[in-house]
């Protein structure tokens, strides 16, 4: 299998998009653990998701049957010896992860697959309560992880069944948090779903974490690592938000100090000052987010070598700082800057996105998800800005009219937090350059499951992204398509 697999990895184009694909509606629940009732009847609503037969011979054949199969067809055909690929969609609409998801169709391609991209609930254009969704607040206590899953679950029945595949295997996947809903999927649904490839998942954060700074300090770790300058940038950028908070203690005359170096809209004082540094400290965060070896969107090839360039040769050490939240929020040279228009503050401190999807993810952070993370110039390049239990309860109280702290252990209690790793069958990946890495997990029990654990020069959710050549993803990719036929043939972990 070794050569097959090499001559199939040479023979990927460089990027996938030209696969086609249907986009469905499945009438879903609302509410899988109690009775959701409108007008005399359980209330549904229209999950969307995506469809890619090209690769699955099983059901293509059927179409051309032109009619109901027979037992003799199903016998021949065989459903027991295909897969479904189940995404399982996160914080933003099913197109993003689709088209950020192109070695999943080279998998399915390989395996002959079924691939399934499905939309998380209140996310995209699959509203629970259609435009009401966000109108009552208390329709987003709907929104938990316990629903989103059982939503999947769902789905993959209804799948199985419009694919006359009822005896197919399933394997889940995802990146960050959809990676770790790929991971719940096996670990809750095990009897439907044989295995998943969690990528970039921060499974150990649902848990009582100790490091509530590493987000900040391996974005540190990146940036320090760029070759022949990083160090020298760190050090830059730790002076240069040394010499801000230098100023701000001096009251009024360092405030407008601050003001005419980065051309502030509005007189920097006491109450805005925090946000200043957040509108900082998250360019950062988006570059390190986005740091692939080629240009995603509005994201350069090595963002973070870009922006690494930017500090480094800068007149000035604050100068470097305001050259760089000028390119990065599209400020034009002669205009001035606003934090506040340009980046609010959100349970997230790593940042939420804009319309319906980055209200629901601000109400997961509060409800149940835990990424409470903050900073401290003891343990990076970046001020101290902390983001405790406290301080996440407290914005909460402010932008939502719920009791939004009550549920914050049920998220590790109902999950297992890091415990997730007592379900089989799961793979674990990790980029060295993600700013996640040492939030999620990595599996030591075979050489194969440890390499892709800490994958070198590897970006957030890189492995799962469309190969390119010269990404450097290769070796990591052709152990990830072995360690699926293993879950496929149930043989994992193989030694």
């Amino acid at each position: 299998m070794f050569f097959k697999t090499i001559a199939f990895l040479l023979a990927i184009n460089v990027q996938y998009s030209t696969e086609s694909y249907s986009v469905k509606h499945f009438p879903q629940k609302v509410d899988h653990f109690g009775v959701q009732i409108t007008n005399g009847i359980e209330s549904l609503y229209r999950q969307r998701y995506i469809v890619i037969d090209d690769f699955c011979p099983y059901p293509v054949e059927l179409q051309k049957l032109g009619r109901p199969p027979s037992k003799e067809d199903i016998e021949r055909l065989d459903p027991r010896n295909h897969t479904i690929f189940f995404y399982t969609g996160g914080h933003g609409s099913i197109e993003e992860f689709y088209n950020s998801s192109g070695f999943v169709l080279d998998l399915a391609e390989y395996y002959g697959a079924l691939v399934v991209f499905a939309e998380h609930r209140f996310y995209g254009e699959s509203f629970p309560f259609g435009g009401d969704s966000f109108f009552d607040q208390s329709n987003l206590f709907y929104l938990t992880v316990d629903q989103a899953v059982a939503d999947y679950a769902n789905l993959i029945f209804e799948v199985k069944f419009d694919q006359v595949m009822l005896d197919a295997k399933v394997i889940t996947f995802g990146v960050g948090y959809a990676g770790s809903l790929a991971a719940y999927m096996r670990f809750k649904y095990q009897p439907l779903v044989s295995g998943a490839l969690a990528s970039g998942a921060p499974l150990q954060m649902p848990t009582n974490f100790t490091s509530r700074t590493l987000f900040w300090e391996h974005v540190t770790k990146v940036y320090e690592e760029v070759p022949q300058i990083g160090p020298e940038v760190k050090l830059r950028i730790r002076r240069a938000f040394k010499e801000i908070y230098e100023l701000h203690i001096y009251g009024p005359q360092g405030y407008t100090s601050i003001t005419k170096k980065f051309h502030l809209c509005n007189p920097l004082n006491e109450d805005n000052y925090d946000q200043l540094l957040y509108s900082i400290r998250n360019v950062f965060a988006q570059m390190a987010l986005h740091n692939y070896p080629y240009d995603v969107d509005e994201y350069p090839k090595m963002s973070v070598y870009y922006t690494a360039a930017i500090v480094h040769y800068a007149p000035t050490d604050v100068q470097g700082l305001v050259d760089l939240v000028y390119w990065y929020y599209g400020i034009e040279e002669h205009d001035c800057f606003d934090p506040n228009e340009v980046f609010q503050l959100c349970a997230d401190p790593t940042g939420c996105l804009n319309g319906t999807d980055g209200v629901a993810w601000a109400f997961q952070n509060c409800w149940e998800l835990n990424t409470v993370i903050g900073s401290d110039e003891a343990s990076g390049m970046f001020p101290n800005l902390p983001w405790t239990d406290e301080d996440r309860t407290a914005h909460c109280d402010k932008t939502f009219d719920l009791p939004t702290s009550q549920r914050h252990q049920w998220f590790g209690v109902s999950y297992w937090g890091s415990h997730t790793s007592s379900a089989s069958n799961i793979i674990y990946t990790n980029g060295l350059l993600d700013p996640f890495y040492g939030t999620g997990l990595i599996d030591t029990s075979t050489s194969d499951l440890a390499k892709v654990g800490s994958m070198e020069n590897a970006g957030h959710g890189l492995d799962l992204r469309a190969p390119v050549e010269g990404d450097g993803m290769e070796e990591y990719r052709e152990i990830e398509l072995e360690l699926i036929g293993q879950i496929i043939d149930g043989t994992f972990p193989a030694s």
